[in-house]
Protein backbone atom coordinates (compact mmCIF):
# COMPACT_ATOMS: atom_id res chain seq x y z
CA UNK A 1 0.00 0.00 0.00
CA UNK A 2 1.19 3.22 -1.10
CA UNK A 3 2.04 5.62 1.79
CA UNK A 4 -0.81 8.26 0.77
CA UNK A 5 -3.00 5.43 0.65
CA UNK A 6 -1.61 4.62 4.16
CA UNK A 7 -1.87 8.47 5.80
CA UNK A 8 -5.77 8.52 3.72
CA UNK A 9 -6.03 5.28 5.74
CA UNK A 10 -4.98 6.57 9.11
CA UNK A 11 -7.42 9.57 9.02
CA UNK A 12 -10.59 7.62 8.13
CA UNK A 13 -9.76 5.45 10.61
CA UNK A 14 -9.77 8.49 13.38
CA UNK A 15 -13.03 9.71 11.98
CA UNK A 16 -14.74 6.51 11.90
CA UNK A 17 -13.61 5.70 15.41
CA UNK A 18 -14.37 9.04 17.05
CA UNK A 19 -18.04 9.48 14.79
CA UNK A 20 -19.27 5.49 16.18
CA UNK A 21 -18.62 7.40 19.60
CA UNK A 22 -20.70 10.17 19.11
CA UNK A 23 -24.14 9.55 20.98
CA UNK A 24 -25.86 12.63 19.31
CA UNK A 25 -26.93 13.97 22.68
CA UNK A 26 -26.69 17.43 20.37
CA UNK A 27 -25.65 19.15 23.25
CA UNK A 28 -23.01 20.72 20.84
CA UNK A 29 -25.26 22.38 18.80
CA UNK A 30 -26.24 24.80 21.20
CA UNK A 31 -22.78 26.04 21.35
CA UNK A 32 -22.03 25.68 17.51
CA UNK A 33 -21.76 29.66 16.45
CA UNK A 34 -22.93 28.35 12.86
CA UNK A 35 -26.09 27.06 14.46
CA UNK A 36 -26.99 30.73 15.25
CA UNK A 37 -25.54 32.35 12.09
CA UNK A 38 -26.95 29.62 9.29
CA UNK A 39 -30.24 29.16 11.29
CA UNK A 40 -29.57 25.66 11.84
CA UNK A 41 -26.79 24.31 10.72
CA UNK A 42 -26.31 20.71 9.69
CA UNK A 43 -29.84 20.37 11.46
CA UNK A 44 -28.04 19.48 14.71
CA UNK A 45 -24.63 21.25 14.22
CA UNK A 46 -21.37 19.73 14.75
CA UNK A 47 -22.65 16.23 15.62
CA UNK A 48 -24.68 16.56 12.59
CA UNK A 49 -21.43 17.71 10.73
CA UNK A 50 -19.61 14.65 12.07
CA UNK A 51 -22.28 12.54 11.33
CA UNK A 52 -21.63 13.54 7.77
CA UNK A 53 -18.56 12.88 7.06
CA UNK A 54 -18.71 9.68 8.97
CA UNK A 55 -21.21 8.49 6.23
CA UNK A 56 -19.30 10.12 3.64
CA UNK A 57 -16.37 7.44 4.08
CA UNK A 58 -18.74 4.48 4.04
CA UNK A 59 -20.62 4.96 0.82
CA UNK A 60 -18.04 6.07 -1.76
CA UNK A 61 -21.02 6.04 -4.27
CA UNK A 62 -22.35 9.10 -3.22
CA UNK A 63 -23.41 11.72 -6.01
CA UNK A 64 -21.52 14.45 -6.83
CA UNK A 65 -24.18 17.12 -5.82
CA UNK A 66 -23.61 15.38 -2.37
CA UNK A 67 -20.04 14.96 -2.31
CA UNK A 68 -20.17 19.09 -3.42
CA UNK A 69 -22.44 19.60 -0.45
CA UNK A 70 -20.25 18.07 2.64
CA UNK A 71 -17.32 20.60 0.52
CA UNK A 72 -19.49 23.50 1.58
CA UNK A 73 -20.34 21.96 4.97
CA UNK A 74 -16.80 20.94 6.01
CA UNK A 75 -15.51 24.49 4.80
CA UNK A 76 -17.95 26.74 6.70
CA UNK A 77 -17.09 25.42 10.30
CA UNK A 78 -14.66 28.13 11.88
CA UNK A 79 -13.00 25.48 13.84
CA UNK A 80 -13.67 27.66 16.83
CA UNK A 81 -13.73 24.39 19.48
CA UNK A 82 -17.04 25.63 20.94
CA UNK A 83 -18.16 22.42 20.25
CA UNK A 84 -15.06 20.47 21.48
CA UNK A 85 -15.33 22.47 25.16
CA UNK A 86 -19.26 21.53 25.24
CA UNK A 87 -18.59 17.91 24.14
CA UNK A 88 -15.28 17.56 26.87
CA UNK A 89 -17.64 19.00 29.49
CA UNK A 90 -21.21 16.92 29.15
CA UNK A 91 -20.92 14.09 27.06
CA UNK A 92 -18.26 12.18 24.91
CA UNK A 93 -15.09 14.51 24.56
CA UNK A 94 -15.28 14.39 20.24
CA UNK A 95 -12.90 16.43 19.36
CA UNK A 96 -14.92 17.29 16.33
CA UNK A 97 -12.21 20.48 15.05
CA UNK A 98 -9.24 18.28 14.79
CA UNK A 99 -12.07 15.47 12.70
CA UNK A 100 -13.19 18.35 10.89
CA UNK A 101 -9.42 19.24 9.75
CA UNK A 102 -8.81 15.13 8.96
CA UNK A 103 -12.08 15.55 6.73
CA UNK A 104 -10.69 18.35 4.55
CA UNK A 105 -7.28 16.83 4.41
CA UNK A 106 -9.09 13.75 3.29
CA UNK A 107 -11.30 15.74 0.73
CA UNK A 108 -8.05 17.48 -1.09
CA UNK A 109 -6.45 14.01 -1.18
CA UNK A 110 -9.11 12.98 -3.27
CA UNK A 111 -9.09 15.91 -5.22
CA UNK A 112 -12.82 16.84 -4.14
CA UNK A 113 -11.74 19.90 -2.03
CA UNK A 114 -11.58 22.87 -1.33
CA UNK A 115 -13.31 24.69 -3.68
CA UNK A 116 -11.76 27.47 -6.49
CA UNK A 117 -10.51 30.76 -4.00
CA UNK A 118 -9.49 28.06 -0.98
CA UNK A 119 -7.33 26.47 -3.98
CA UNK A 120 -6.14 29.84 -5.20
CA UNK A 121 -5.17 30.60 -1.52
CA UNK A 122 -2.81 27.59 -1.13
CA UNK A 123 -1.07 28.38 -4.81
CA UNK A 124 -0.43 32.07 -3.25
CA UNK A 125 0.83 29.99 -0.04
CA UNK A 126 3.14 27.89 -2.15
CA UNK A 127 4.55 30.48 -4.49
CA UNK A 128 4.56 33.73 -2.62
CA UNK A 129 4.74 32.34 1.05
CA UNK A 130 1.23 34.18 1.85
CA UNK A 131 -2.28 33.45 1.62
CA UNK A 132 -2.82 37.26 -0.01
CA UNK A 133 -0.90 36.60 -3.27
CA UNK A 134 1.53 39.75 -2.19
CA UNK A 135 5.08 39.40 -3.21
CA UNK A 136 7.58 38.42 -0.58
CA UNK A 137 9.75 41.00 -0.74
CA UNK A 138 6.99 43.69 0.13
CA UNK A 139 6.81 41.53 3.11
CA UNK A 140 8.22 44.34 5.46
CA UNK A 141 6.85 47.12 3.73
CA UNK A 142 4.58 47.84 6.82
CA UNK A 143 8.04 48.67 8.95
CA UNK A 144 9.11 51.62 6.76
CA UNK A 145 6.52 54.58 8.07
CA UNK A 146 8.15 53.91 11.47
CA UNK A 147 11.79 54.11 10.07
CA UNK A 148 11.05 57.06 8.55
CA UNK A 149 10.53 58.93 12.07
CA UNK A 150 12.44 56.48 14.58
CA UNK A 151 15.78 55.23 15.27
CA UNK A 152 14.80 51.67 15.65
CA UNK A 153 16.55 49.10 17.64
CA UNK A 154 15.31 45.78 16.12
CA UNK A 155 17.59 43.25 14.48
CA UNK A 156 17.35 41.26 11.43
CA UNK A 157 17.82 37.68 11.83
CA UNK A 158 19.49 35.40 11.77
CA UNK A 159 22.77 37.39 10.63
CA UNK A 160 22.35 41.21 12.48
CA UNK A 161 23.74 40.41 16.32
CA UNK A 162 21.92 38.43 18.99
CA UNK A 163 18.20 38.99 19.87
CA UNK A 164 16.23 37.80 23.02
CA UNK A 165 13.00 37.90 21.84
CA UNK A 166 11.88 37.71 18.00
CA UNK A 167 8.22 39.07 17.12
CA UNK A 168 6.90 36.84 14.57
CA UNK A 169 4.53 39.05 12.74
CA UNK A 170 2.64 37.05 10.63
CA UNK A 171 0.80 37.53 7.08
CA UNK A 172 -2.34 39.60 7.83
CA UNK A 173 -0.07 42.43 10.04
CA UNK A 174 2.70 42.52 7.20
CA UNK A 175 -0.03 43.09 4.10
CA UNK A 176 -3.23 44.07 5.01
CA UNK A 177 -2.97 48.12 5.57
CA UNK A 178 -6.26 48.27 8.62
CA UNK A 179 -3.41 45.80 10.28
CA UNK A 180 -0.05 46.90 9.82
CA UNK A 181 -0.79 49.67 12.56
CA UNK A 182 -0.50 47.03 14.92
CA UNK A 183 2.61 45.60 13.98
CA UNK A 184 3.67 48.72 13.67
CA UNK A 185 2.18 49.78 17.40
CA UNK A 186 3.78 46.29 18.92
CA UNK A 187 7.03 47.20 17.58
CA UNK A 188 6.92 50.95 19.28
CA UNK A 189 6.04 49.03 22.54
CA UNK A 190 8.78 47.18 22.29
CA UNK A 191 11.16 49.90 21.74
CA UNK A 192 9.87 52.09 24.77
CA UNK A 193 10.75 48.73 26.59
CA UNK A 194 14.22 48.67 25.48
CA UNK A 195 13.61 44.91 24.35
CA UNK A 196 16.41 42.91 23.00
CA UNK A 197 14.43 42.32 19.83
CA UNK A 198 14.37 40.87 16.20
CA UNK A 199 12.33 39.86 12.73
CA UNK A 200 12.99 37.58 10.29
CA UNK A 201 14.67 38.54 7.08
CA UNK A 202 12.82 36.01 5.48
CA UNK A 203 9.59 35.33 7.14
CA UNK A 204 7.37 33.81 5.55
CA UNK A 205 3.58 32.26 6.44
CA UNK A 206 3.87 29.64 9.99
CA UNK A 207 1.49 27.18 7.54
CA UNK A 208 -1.42 27.43 9.53
CA UNK A 209 -3.99 28.66 6.61
CA UNK A 210 -2.30 25.56 4.93
CA UNK A 211 -2.85 23.17 7.25
CA UNK A 212 -6.59 24.02 8.22
CA UNK A 213 -7.47 24.43 4.24
CA UNK A 214 -6.27 20.16 4.44
CA UNK A 215 -3.09 20.50 2.73
CA UNK A 216 -0.59 18.91 4.73
CA UNK A 217 2.12 19.00 2.47
CA UNK A 218 1.81 22.37 1.96
CA UNK A 219 1.65 23.05 5.63
CA UNK A 220 5.07 20.90 6.13
CA UNK A 221 7.09 22.79 3.36
CA UNK A 222 6.04 25.95 5.13
CA UNK A 223 6.16 25.19 9.34
CA UNK A 224 9.54 23.39 8.23
CA UNK A 225 11.16 26.60 6.83
CA UNK A 226 9.96 28.95 9.81
CA UNK A 227 10.92 25.82 11.92
CA UNK A 228 14.36 26.06 10.48
CA UNK A 229 14.89 29.69 10.82
CA UNK A 230 13.24 30.71 13.91
CA UNK A 231 16.02 28.46 15.50
CA UNK A 232 18.66 29.26 13.71
CA UNK A 233 18.06 32.92 14.61
CA UNK A 234 19.51 31.86 18.16
CA UNK A 235 16.77 33.35 20.04
CA UNK A 236 15.31 32.47 23.58
CA UNK A 237 11.51 33.06 22.83
CA UNK A 238 9.16 34.03 20.61
CA UNK A 239 6.37 36.98 20.43
CA UNK A 240 3.04 36.41 17.79
CA UNK A 241 0.93 38.97 16.60
CA UNK A 242 -1.93 36.38 15.50
CA UNK A 243 -3.52 34.01 18.11
CA UNK A 244 -2.94 31.36 14.68
CA UNK A 245 0.36 31.80 14.32
CA UNK A 246 0.79 31.42 18.54
CA UNK A 247 -1.53 28.27 18.30
CA UNK A 248 0.42 26.72 15.51
CA UNK A 249 4.09 27.55 17.14
CA UNK A 250 2.25 25.96 20.32
CA UNK A 251 1.11 23.51 19.51
CA UNK A 252 1.83 22.09 15.96
CA UNK A 253 5.69 22.18 15.97
CA UNK A 254 8.08 20.09 16.37
CA UNK A 255 9.33 19.09 20.26
CA UNK A 256 12.35 20.85 18.99
CA UNK A 257 10.99 24.17 18.41
CA UNK A 258 8.67 24.17 21.89
CA UNK A 259 11.93 24.38 23.69
CA UNK A 260 11.50 27.97 22.86
CA UNK A 261 9.20 30.34 25.66
CA UNK A 262 6.37 31.01 23.15
CA UNK A 263 3.44 33.92 23.93
CA UNK A 264 1.48 35.49 22.30
CA UNK A 265 1.89 39.33 22.59
CA UNK A 266 -0.56 39.81 25.24
CA UNK A 267 0.92 37.86 27.44
CA UNK A 268 4.51 39.39 26.63
CA UNK A 269 3.04 42.82 27.27
CA UNK A 270 1.00 42.13 30.34
CA UNK A 271 4.76 40.58 32.21
CA UNK A 272 6.19 43.87 30.81
CA UNK A 273 3.96 45.83 32.90
CA UNK A 274 4.18 43.88 35.68
CA UNK A 275 8.13 43.81 36.07
CA UNK A 276 6.88 47.65 35.40
CA UNK A 277 8.91 47.78 32.22
CA UNK A 278 6.27 49.19 30.67
CA UNK A 279 3.57 51.49 32.72
CA UNK A 280 0.12 52.76 30.72
CA UNK A 281 -0.02 55.94 32.26
CA UNK A 282 -1.99 58.17 29.94
CA UNK A 283 -6.03 57.83 30.36
CA UNK A 284 -8.30 56.75 27.96
CA UNK A 285 -11.73 57.85 29.65
CA UNK A 286 -13.19 55.02 27.17
CA UNK A 287 -15.78 51.95 28.20
CA UNK A 288 -14.12 49.41 26.65
CA UNK A 289 -15.53 45.64 25.92
CA UNK A 290 -13.00 43.15 25.01
CA UNK A 291 -13.66 39.86 22.42
CA UNK A 292 -11.92 37.15 23.05
CA UNK A 293 -10.23 35.49 20.06
CA UNK A 294 -11.58 32.10 19.25
CA UNK A 295 -7.63 30.34 19.30
CA UNK A 296 -6.50 32.89 21.59
CA UNK A 297 -9.25 31.41 24.76
CA UNK A 298 -10.41 28.50 23.58
CA UNK A 299 -8.31 27.20 21.75
CA UNK A 300 -5.21 28.12 24.21
CA UNK A 301 -6.92 29.54 27.55
CA UNK A 302 -5.91 33.12 27.55
CA UNK A 303 -8.21 34.86 28.87
CA UNK A 304 -6.70 37.25 31.41
CA UNK A 305 -3.68 38.92 30.40
CA UNK A 306 -5.56 40.86 27.80
CA UNK A 307 -8.35 41.66 30.04
CA UNK A 308 -5.44 42.73 32.68
CA UNK A 309 -3.74 45.28 30.25
CA UNK A 310 -7.11 46.69 29.16
CA UNK A 311 -7.53 47.15 32.95
CA UNK A 312 -4.40 48.78 33.73
CA UNK A 313 -5.17 51.24 31.58
CA UNK A 314 -6.32 54.52 33.67
CA UNK A 315 -9.71 56.23 33.02
CA UNK A 316 -11.25 52.41 31.00
CA UNK A 317 -14.46 50.90 32.37
CA UNK A 318 -13.72 47.24 31.51
CA UNK A 319 -17.47 46.49 29.71
CA UNK A 320 -18.13 42.63 29.59
CA UNK A 321 -20.65 41.09 26.43
CA UNK A 322 -22.66 38.53 27.14
CA UNK A 323 -21.00 35.84 26.04
CA UNK A 324 -17.04 35.83 27.24
CA UNK A 325 -14.14 33.67 27.50
CA UNK A 326 -14.99 29.88 26.98
CA UNK A 327 -18.50 30.91 25.73
CA UNK A 328 -17.26 33.66 23.29
CA UNK A 329 -19.26 34.17 20.70
CA UNK A 330 -16.62 33.69 17.25
CA UNK A 331 -16.31 36.44 14.67
CA UNK A 332 -16.65 33.99 11.82
CA UNK A 333 -13.43 34.85 10.47
CA UNK A 334 -11.32 31.13 11.52
CA UNK A 335 -11.11 27.97 9.70
CA UNK A 336 -10.50 29.37 6.46
CA UNK A 337 -13.01 31.34 6.16
CA UNK A 338 -11.42 34.82 5.92
CA UNK A 339 -11.06 33.96 1.89
CA UNK A 340 -14.67 33.35 0.95
CA UNK A 341 -18.23 34.45 1.42
CA UNK A 342 -19.99 31.98 3.74
CA UNK A 343 -23.64 32.62 3.42
CA UNK A 344 -25.24 33.30 6.26
CA UNK A 345 -28.61 34.35 7.56
CA UNK A 346 -27.16 36.79 9.75
CA UNK A 347 -23.47 37.16 10.05
CA UNK A 348 -21.52 35.79 13.19
CA UNK A 349 -19.23 39.41 13.23
CA UNK A 350 -22.75 40.93 13.29
CA UNK A 351 -24.13 38.93 15.96
CA UNK A 352 -21.15 39.62 17.90
CA UNK A 353 -21.30 43.55 17.10
CA UNK A 354 -25.04 43.75 18.68
CA UNK A 355 -23.55 41.91 21.89
CA UNK A 356 -20.92 44.73 22.25
CA UNK A 357 -23.41 47.66 21.73
CA UNK A 358 -25.52 46.40 24.75
CA UNK A 359 -22.45 45.91 26.28
CA UNK A 360 -22.70 49.77 26.23
CA UNK A 361 -18.84 49.84 25.03
CA UNK A 362 -17.41 52.30 22.99
CA UNK A 363 -14.48 50.90 21.56
CA UNK A 364 -14.65 46.83 20.67
CA UNK A 365 -10.55 45.76 21.81
CA UNK A 366 -9.93 42.54 20.20
CA UNK A 367 -5.99 40.79 19.86
CA UNK A 368 -6.32 38.78 16.95
CA UNK A 369 -6.13 40.20 13.18
CA UNK A 370 -8.98 37.92 11.38
CA UNK A 371 -11.28 39.11 14.28
CA UNK A 372 -10.30 43.19 13.75
CA UNK A 373 -11.11 42.90 10.13
CA UNK A 374 -14.61 40.79 10.84
CA UNK A 375 -15.41 43.22 13.52
CA UNK A 376 -14.49 46.26 11.49
CA UNK A 377 -16.23 45.42 8.47
CA UNK A 378 -19.23 44.59 10.53
CA UNK A 379 -19.20 47.93 12.04
CA UNK A 380 -18.59 49.46 8.55
CA UNK A 381 -21.61 47.56 6.71
CA UNK A 382 -24.27 48.55 9.59
CA UNK A 383 -23.49 51.59 9.19
CA UNK A 384 -22.43 51.73 13.59
CA UNK A 385 -19.21 54.23 13.06
CA UNK A 386 -20.47 56.71 15.01
CA UNK A 387 -21.26 54.46 18.03
CA UNK A 388 -18.34 52.14 18.30
CA UNK A 389 -14.79 51.30 17.34
CA UNK A 390 -12.79 48.55 17.41
CA UNK A 391 -9.28 48.75 18.04
CA UNK A 392 -6.37 46.40 18.92
CA UNK A 393 -4.98 45.98 22.49
CA UNK A 394 -1.68 46.81 21.34
CA UNK A 395 -3.49 50.15 19.99
CA UNK A 396 -5.04 51.11 23.16
CA UNK A 397 -1.46 50.03 25.39
CA UNK A 398 0.43 52.44 23.33
CA UNK A 399 -2.03 55.49 23.41
CA UNK A 400 -1.37 54.75 27.13
CA UNK A 401 2.18 54.58 27.90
Amino acid sequence: MAEQDKWIESLEGEIKEWGIKCINCNFCFTACPLFRSMKGFMINGPSGLLQSIYYALHWDFLGKEVKDELVNILYSCTTCSSCVLRCKDVSAGIPVADLVECGRKILLEKALGPGATHKEVLGYLGKYGNPYGKPASKRMDWLMPLEKENKLTYKLLPGDGKAETLLYIGCTASYEEDLQNVARSIVLLLEKQKANYGILKEENCCGHPARQLGDEGLFGELSDKMNEAILKSGVKQVVTVSPHCYNSFKTEYPESFKKLKIQHYTEYFFDQIEKRALTPSKKIEKMITFHDPCYLGKRNEIYDAPRAIISKIPGVKLMEMKEIKRDSLCCGGGGGRMYIEVEEVERLSHLRLEQALTSGAEIIATACPWCYTQIKDAIKTTDHEDRIEVKDISELLLMSV
